[in-house]
């Protein structure tokens, strides 16, 4: 037989393939009782570039693959993707199950807990992305928050094109400059948690990663 019975099951929406494995391992730390479906649609990315922008079509196009995840039996989607973040709000209106952003608990957590955050990234649009969920976030909670924001797209090219030791090494690199001169540091993209067990242990000022937050969320919402 395969499964398990009553095996809660979650699915997970992908825009780019380097975000699979770091939720893929955290979840298999964290929740290795549930079913987990990854379904990577590398057109909710192409196809934003290509138009300038997220539109009422890609957020339609997001809502339709919630609504796959779901008809295989999920009882909650994770978006791994931050440029679809702000758009969570949207997609949970014409969906059935929880929808949950992949860095919503890290940006409130944030805003929470520094003034002065540094925000590294490795993609422009997730950049601006998380930018606007922080400023959303401070405006919610009433906290004005700084945020010194480095973009490291060098980063990313390495990651994809196989040389992931330099993308740690860039990425060690910076973390250790923001931590530095802010209060916290972020890891702005889900593909960036692979880096975080490569941190130095002595680094003066947390950094925040979305896929741990992000499970602990699922496992709050589901009751596991």
């Amino acid at each position: 037989m395969s499964g398990v019975p009553d095996q809660p099951t979650i699915g997970l929406i992908h825009a780019v393939q380097p975000a699979i494995p770091p939720l893929r391992e955290q979840l298999a730390r964290d929740l290795p009782q549930v079913r987990v479906l990854h379904l990577l649609d590398e057109a909710l990315i192409a196809e934003m570039e290509r138009l300038g922008g997220i539109t009422p079509a890609l957020v339609r196009r997001m809502t339709t693959l919630v609504s796959l995840q779901q008809q295989a039996g999920a009882r909650l989607v994770l978006l791994s993707c931050t440029v679809y973040s702000p758009y969570v709000e949207q997609v949970q209106a014409q969906s059935d199950v929880p929808v949950l952003a992949i860095d919503a608990v890290m940006v409130e957590q944030a805003v929470r807990a520094g003034q002065r955050l540094g925000v590294l990234a490795t993609n422009p649009n997730g950049l601006r992305m998380q930018r606007e969920m922080l400023a959303r976030a401070s405006q919610r909670l009433g906290k004005p928050v700084e945020i010194d924001a480095v973009l490291r797209q060098d980063a990313w090219e390495a990651l994809s094109n196989g040389q992931a030791e330099r993308h740690d090494a860039i990425l060690v690199d910076e973390v250790a400059k923001l931590a530095e001169r802010n209060d916290l540091v972020i890891l702005a993209q889900a593909s960036m948690a692979r880096v975080a067990p490569r941190l130095p242990s002595n680094l003066p000022v947390p950094v925040l990663s979305s896929p741990s937050l992000a499970v602990e969320k699922v496992k709050e919402v589901l009751g596991l």
